[in-house]
């Protein structure tokens, strides 16, 4: 973990350094999500055109992104990560997708949190 930690601040500050940051945004965003299944969801969601780095971490609760500010918004990342059930800073997840995620993702559940 702490290896891709180190990588991914080279490649922002990679990114700053060589003047792609006025194409390029990095940005962290909270995330509520509990659990490898939650991070592989988290991270899928945002594998489309504009999110160059999308790495979640679970314990935390931290999604670092790297996004192309002309192709897509921070708000378009969380409805994305809202459609697949996962509440952010800026909004929350529809209940009927949350209660359509798994058991152990069940993030609003005390007990679930608990058991992580």
């Amino acid at each position: 973990m702490k290896t891709r930690h180190i990588i991914m601040t080279l490649f922002f500050l990679a990114m700053t350094l060589t003047g792609y940051s006025q194409s390029k945004v990095a940005d962290t965003l909270s995330v509520s999500g509990v659990c490898d299944m939650c991070k592989k969801r988290i991270e899928t969601a945002l594998d489309v055109s504009g999110v160059w780095v999308a790495e979640y971490n679970p314990q935390t609760e931290k999604l670092f992104v790297v996004y192309k500010r002309k192709k897509i918004t921070l708000e378009e990342i969380s409805k994305l990560l809202n459609d697949v059930g996962h509440d952010t800073e800026l909004s929350k997840a529809p209940d009927e997708i949350y209660e359509n995620i798994h058991g152990c993702c069940r993030y609003r559940d005390a007990a679930v949190v608990e058991s992580h």
